[in-house]
């Protein structure tokens, strides 16, 4: 699994998340598809919807609310290998 991001922190009341992205482009954290978390079990679905001090804002689906966007922070978001050429 290759580390793409980690999720730092929440944003709003709504569940975003913002997303220290170790892409070149950070917006394109979510180009990749789902992201897994370190043990593969975990599956993120990620919506861009924002920036915030240069930090990708997302949503993930099935978080709606602050604290469960807060119970993600630190989290580190991997992608299979098996998506590249």
């Amino acid at each position: 699994m290759l580390l793409m991001g980690v999720i730092v922190g929440a944003k709003g009341i709504k569940g975003e998340v913002k997303i220290k992205s170790f892409t070149e482009d950070p917006e394109d954290i979510a180009a990749y598809g789902p992201l897994m978390d370190a043990s593969g079990k975990t599956t993120f679905n990620l919506k861009i919807v924002g920036l915030s001090k240069g930090l990708p804002v997302a949503r993930i689906k099935g978080i709606s609310d602050r604290n469960a966007a807060e119970a993600l922070k630190g989290t580190e978001l991997y992608v299979s290998l098996d998506i590249f050429p």
